[in-house]
């Protein structure tokens, strides 16, 4: 969320990057569920991010199902 926020995107805007829905971003955000993305779904969240892949793969890490209880929708 933080690497998504800091580029001033929505998680509508990157599920249509990714070709995604927007839950999906949303779960990963808060630890439902983790990102299952090929290399070129990788490249694309880099540079819509505009970071490198340590960042990506630090911002992912960061978020633990543990620390974010499922939350009701």
């Amino acid at each position: 969320m933080k690497l998504r926020e800091r580029v001033g995107l929505t998680q509508r805007q990157v599920s249509v990057a990714l070709d995604k829905r927007q839950s999906t971003i949303s779960d990963w955000e808060r630890g439902i569920t983790s990102p299952r993305l090929t290399l070129k779904e990788v490249q694309e969240l880099m540079q819509l991010y505009n970071c490198t892949l340590d960042e990506l793969v630090e911002a992912f890490e960061m978020v633990k199902p543990s620390e974010h209880p499922q939350l009701t929708e």
